[in-house]
């Protein structure tokens, strides 16, 4: 670290050596010799605009969109981290001076950016990591922070946890001429002689480097006024079980039948045996449900039942994903539905407008719109020149060896 000034005592000195592996410190900040203190931590949705105006002053055009970036976000609040300046320690009237982003990789993703197949100004939610899924790599998906680079990514690594940044992947693209000067320099990753604009590099920070972020002494937050809520652990599934279907049709009756007073043939109307179900647990109690259905080039997507005590949770947006990402994965690139008024907010959060034909659609006593939402297709998307081993495993569990799988060990006993 090039900063040698006084920093703040914190209750132990954490570092990269592996020494300590503490979890995230809550906005931990820095106070310099001239007692200014900087601090990171997760925007606020005004700030989420500032910060895509400062992007475009900085970078330029080339960036990706505003909805891009709220979309990001919203899937996985980590992968922002805003950076403020303030007079003092009790961090009144900051300013935002800059921000660190990251897309947060799963394995998909991770597999997709080494093979240069990742869109980093539009990515492909279904390749990174949810809200409380630890990531199998980080891309550097942004650096905004003048003078203060090395400073600010230390603030970061300590507000993710530390262990997170000393055991995934970084890495990052060339994007600026200073940027190659400063990898060749630093020797940033195992080729950074031959590096060039636009170049993947794999960040490694160097032994000194590691040593001088190991003698920081980071300045936790405040603590919040109120205590915050336990994390919960959201599971959407297909369901494959009669006791998981049984558990669907359960929510499904609490939601519709019994909530809005549906009547029982209207809201089993027929379509359950030759439908996918899709079930979401909150810490594997029963919360919510959804039905897919599949058309010729389309996918139907309905049924979507949230119990009512569930309904301040994140299960709805957990399980609305999930499904996009299970079809996509079949190969579909078109989704329909009929969304009543009151919720056309909710399902443009994912892609879905409302059909120009405007059709008028009443059923069970609500006024619904149609809806539809186009996605891109995916490049390692279901084909019949797919492995034919991955399309007999079972439904959503494609990446798990399946019972199929393991006979296939034993040799044909019945050879034509």
């Amino acid at each position: 670290m090039s900063e040698q000034a006084e920093i703040e005592h914190a209750p132990k000195t954490a570092n990269l050596l592996g020494e300590i592996s503490p979890g995230p410190v809550p906005e931990p900040g820095y106070r310099d010799r001239g007692g200014k203190f900087t601090f990171v931590r997760k925007p606020a949705p005004e700030d989420l605009a500032a910060i895509h105006a400062l992007t475009l002053r900085e970078i330029g055009e080339s960036v990706a969109s505003k909805e891009v970036m709220h979309s990001v976000y919203n899937h996985n609040e980590e992968a922002i981290w805003a950076v403020f300046r303030a007079e003092d320690d009790s961090r009144r009237d900051p300013q935002l001076v800059g921000y660190i982003a990251y897309l947060l990789l799963n394995e998909r993703g991770h597999a997709a950016l080494k093979c240069d197949r990742l869109d980093a100004a539009a990515p492909d939610l279904a390749l990174l990591a949810r809200r409380g899924e630890r990531p199998a790599a980080l891309y550097t998906w942004a650096i905004i922070a003048r003078g203060m680079g090395d400073l600010a990514s230390a603030l970061v690594a300590y507000a993710m946890g530390l262990d997170l940044h000393d055991s995934v992947p970084i890495y990052g693209r060339v994007g600026s001429v200073g940027g190659l000067k400063t990898i060749q320099r630093k020797q940033r990753s195992p080729n950074s002689d031959q590096a060039q604009m636009g170049s993947l590099f794999e960040v490694k920070i160097s032994p000194a480097e590691r040593a001088a972020l190991g003698a920081l002494k980071i300045v936790p937050g405040p603590k919040s006024r109120t205590p915050r809520p336990p994390k919960h652990t959201y599971r959407p599934l297909v369901a494959r079980t009669s006791d998981e279907v049984a558990r669907v049709f359960a929510v499904r009756a609490a939601v519709f039948m019994a909530e809005q007073k549906c009547p029982y043939d209207e809201e089993f109307d027929g379509n359950d045996q030759t439908a996918t179900h899709i079930l979401g647990c909150i810490d594997g109690e029963p919360a919510a449900a959804l039905r897919l259905r599949y058309f010729g080039g389309f996918v139907k997507m309905e049924r979507l039942a949230v119990l009512q005590r569930f309904r301040h949770s994140l299960i709805a947006k957990e399980i609305v994903e999930y499904a996009i990402a299970l079809v996509r994965q079949k190969g579909f690139t078109v989704i329909y539905g009929n969304s009543q008024l009151h919720l056309l907010r909710f399902w443009s959060r994912f892609g879905f407008n409302p059909i120009a034909k405007n059709t008028k659609v009443v059923f069970s006593d609500h006024e619904y719109v149609e809806v539809i939402a186009e996605y891109p297709p995916l490049p390692d998307s279901f084909t019949p020149f797919s492995d034919p081993m991955v399309l007999i495993r079972p439904e959503g569990l494609w990446d798990v060896p399946g019972p199929l799988d393991r006979s296939a060990t034993r040799p044909a006993t019945n050879p034509h």
